[in-house]
């Protein structure tokens, strides 16, 4: 059985793991790094030694620790050594104990620290109220093989619906697509998830995902593969270059917020994606392409020249219909403000 299996215990256990001590970490440990451990166990609680590696090496000078990080297992040992620090100053103390929930997808009882750390990450310390193997066989489960056309048909479009925007083909496998969802919108897209067809089910049916999504009248027969993404219309009839455009532009129609597609910057060549009473909104969606970052760099000096209101809106920003709110807040109108119903 796998950690993933259990419901009724810890999926880890480090509470008999000896003290350890480690001269070559000390040289350069700092009250800075004490001060990371209390962060980390106010965020992650009893799972925040499987951050602190990384954690660590991201506020320590390289130089400083450079031929440590060439040593075996060299997370082992500043996971070891900081939880010997973090025992040594009562840090743990503040740890709280994990609760007893019912899991509301199939009913039994499970315990919160039975959830494996990628679950964890997925969902946060406060939202832990599925058990492991629910969400092993929803969030970490690669889909049915053997799918039906109709029933991947229906998917797509029950997802569509509960997540109020297009889902990408890897939907459910990011660190971040559950984030900013509320209990009942987590409830409803892991019922959803259950459902899942494999992306090489889809394809084999399809032809691929984007046909699949026109099929299944999520998108308009027009839409099409272009360099930037997936060229398509919105509901206002604006042309997207992009399903992340696509995903904004809908989002403003729906509210009703006014919104211009494209208008000019104030000097070059260039076009912002959408303005709202004077503020510019960009999606960017390709970074890494070195193309794209450097007409970025130059859109950077044109924004600062002129003053330009800019709000920047990334993938990330885009899981769903409350972070994306968040983004906008500056052009929504009163009674959208952030917090308030819809």
């Amino acid at each position: 059985m796998s950690v993933y299996d259990y419901r009724d215990r810890p999926a880890y256990r480090n509470e008999d793991w000896p003290p350890y001590s480690n001269r070559n970490i000390s040289k350069w440990w700092t009250p800075e790094h004490d001060e990371l451990l209390g962060r980390l166990i106010d965020r992650w609680q009893w799972h925040w030694y499987w951050e602190v590696a990384d954690a660590v090496e991201s506020m320590t000078p390289r130089d400083a620790i450079a031929s440590f990080l060439t040593t075996g297992a060299w997370y082992n040992k500043v996971m070891k050594y900081a939880i010997t620090r973090a025992k040594s100053l009562g840090l743990d103390e503040g740890i709280r104990k994990p609760q007893w929930k019912v899991c509301p997808l199939c009913q039994e009882r499970f315990v919160e620290d039975s959830l494996p750390h990628p679950l964890v990450q997925r969902f946060g310390i406060d939202n832990l109220d599925f058990c492991a193997p629910c969400l092993r066989d929803t969030v970490l489960r690669a889909g049915d093989d053997a799918a039906l056309r109709e029933e991947v048909v229906t998917y797509l479009r029950d997802l569509t619906e509960v997540l109020q925007q297009i889902p990408h083909q890897g939907f459910g496998e990011g660190l971040d697509d559950f984030r900013g969802m509320d209990f009942n919108q987590r409830l409803a897209v892991l019922r959803v998830l259950r459902r899942k067809p494999t992306v090489r089910r889809v394809k084999e049916v399809f032809g691929s995902w984007l046909q699949a999504l026109i099929e299944s009248e999520i998108l308009n027969d027009d839409a099409r593969r272009a360099s930037r993404g997936i060229q398509c219309l919105a509901k206002d009839g604006h042309v997207c270059l992009s399903l992340g455009e696509k995903t904004i532009d809908d989002y403003l129609h729906t509210h009703g917020i006014f919104h211009e597609k494209e208008p000019a910057y104030p000097e070059g060549n260039y076009r912002v994606d959408f303005a709202v009473k004077g503020v510019f909104i960009e999606y960017f969606g390709l970074q890494g392409n070195p193309e794209y970052e450097q007409r970025t760099k130059e859109k950077q000096r044109i924004w600062k020249k002129h003053g330009v209101d800019l709000i920047s809106i990334s993938p990330k920003d885009l899981v769903n219909a409350a972070k994306l709110e968040s983004r906008l807040q500056q052009v929504l109108p009163g009674s959208l403000q952030v917090g308030s119903a819809v």
